[in-house]
């Protein structure tokens, strides 16, 4: 495994010549990750399958800010077949200090969506499924997997709200966003908390 400095993160990034897993918690990577990697938060059952769904590649380096998270993602991906290049477990101090690119995806409550709707494009990234519960009105309805193939149907010029379930999901889909150049936002708890405090719905349906 090689020794990496942040320079040598900084030329892997640009390259694309490993994927750069963020396997920190999905509200540190919204808070703000670095430009290009991708978020898959380390957990000790199953995340190896996790990240050979997400990814095609048997090599990746490992983000964190946690030694111990890292040697015990290290692990687990090695014990599953893959690879792991290097781990970064420093965290996102010396990247800012280098003056490279972050992203960051800002949090809205139920509540604060409610009472400036009109303000924002609400993208629903569940399953068709899910939105049979109901979908926020206006919301327009797009599964976080073709959310790459939509983006011609999202103007840049206004502030995106993303919601899914349960907020994790809508964390992915806004960070998705925020790294294209859009103003995007995640509600926090998601479509629970929004039906939980009697927030007006649209009915959906497939038929």
């Amino acid at each position: 495994m090689m020794t990496l400095t942040v320079e040598h993160l900084k030329a892997i990034l640009e390259s694309n010549q490993f994927p750069v897993i963020d396997i920190r918690l999905i509200r540190a990577f919204a808070e703000e990750h670095i430009a290009g990697s991708q978020s898959l938060p380390f957990r000790q059952e199953g995340w190896a399958a996790l990240v050979r769904q997400a990814i095609t590649e048997p090599s990746v380096v490992l983000f964190t800010d946690n030694p111990r998270l890292g040697t015990a993602a290290k692990e687990a991906w090695e014990q599953a077949g893959g690879t792991v290049v290097a781990v970064w477990d420093q965290g996102l101090g010396p990247w800012k200090q280098l003056g490279a690119a972050t992203v960051q995806v800002k949090p809205v409550t139920v509540d604060e969506l409610a009472h400036r709707l009109e303000a924002f494009s609400v993208i629903d990234v569940r399953e068709p499924y899910e939105w049979r519960s109901g979908i926020i009105p206006g919301a327009k309805t797009i599964p976080l997997g073709t959310l790459s193939e939509r983006l011609a149907e999202l103007p840049k010029d206004r502030q995106h709200v993303v919601v899914c379930a349960h907020g994790n999901r809508s964390l992915t889909g806004a960070a998705f966003l925020a790294e294209r150049g859009y103003t995007t936002f995640s509600v926090l708890g998601g479509m629970a908390l929004w039906l939980g405090a009697g927030h007006p719905i649209d009915r959906w349906s497939i038929d």
